[in-house]
């Protein structure tokens, strides 16, 4: 009986001292959470990276589409381009406000685009491709990078609506650099008439560059490491605006520095 109790008690401290080698101590624990917190803030700027470079594709994807819908109206319409109220001289141009693609009835803007009486929405632009089914979903209006005035989320109310603006995040040229309104006809061919919103500085699309579709439908990105288009749009004037054009014009003129996305 002794032999039992003495052969218990020597397993029973033999346990008690197999538990305290294998348990973690404060340290250790403390340790692998120091770890776990270094990995992941290595992780997490490649992660971002990648998440913006996917929403960039998303948006390359979207200007695409548009330049598509563009190519359709204009085969349809004698070469024209769809037409755009803020780039008319008559009425006075406001270039960057070409990202509208609707323009509701009690609008500010509504006396350049009702010439009748009879209070209306009406479609301007880019909206003319949505209007007329040459585009059918409003998503390709919209970046998934955007943070700016009219991000998707906040728009997509309006397009349930009969009487309400609406704005996207691309702008919209309107005509080539010569003004001619004829896609065909743009010279030279590369010039680019959609990109990504210049609309303000606050409304870029993106941190490091932009998205350009040129008139023969050719879709680049426009690296701007430098800031030359935030520089040109410290000044909300349509000046400003003309001028961000004549930088892309130069820029997917000469075939873009990373080429067509």
């Amino acid at each position: 009986m002794k032999t039992i109790q003495a052969s218990w008690a020597n397993s029973s401290h033999s346990f008690k001292a197999d538990r305290r080698a294998s348990a973690f101590t404060l340290i250790d624990v403390l340790v692998t959470l120091v770890v776990i917190a270094v990995l992941i803030g290595i992780m997490l700027p490649s992660l971002s990276v990648v998440k913006e470079t996917t929403r960039r594709v998303v948006c390359s994807s979207n200007i695409r589409q548009i330049g598509l819908g563009i190519t359709m109206f204009a085969d349809d319409n004698d070469g024209l381009l769809p037409s755009t109220t803020f780039t008319n001289d008559r009425l006075g141009r406001i270039p960057a406000e070409t990202n509208r693609l609707r323009i509701a009835s009690t609008s500010t803007y509504a006396p350049r685009v009702n010439t009748d009486s009879r209070p209306r929405a009406q479609w301007d632009g880019l909206g003319y491709l949505y209007s007329e089914e040459y585009l059918e979903t409003p998503g390709i209006f919209y970046c998934p990078s955007h943070q700016g005035r009219f991000r998707e989320s906040e728009q997509m109310a309006s397009w349930k609506l009969a009487d309400s603006n609406i704005a996207g995040n691309f702008q919209y040229r309107g005509e080539g650099p010569d003004h001619d309104r004829r896609l065909f006809m743009i010279t030279p061919r590369r010039s680019a008439i959609v990109s990504d919103s210049i609309r303000s500085q606050r409304d870029l699309n993106h941190e490091s560059g932009m998205n350009v579709l040129r008139a023969d439908l050719a879709v680049f990105w426009f690296s701007d490491l430098d800031d030359n288009v935030m520089a040109l749009l410290t000044q909300s004037t349509p000046t400003a605006t003309d001028r961000v054009w004549a930088e892309l014009d130069g820029f997917v003129g000469n075939g873009g520095a990373h080429g067509p996305n």
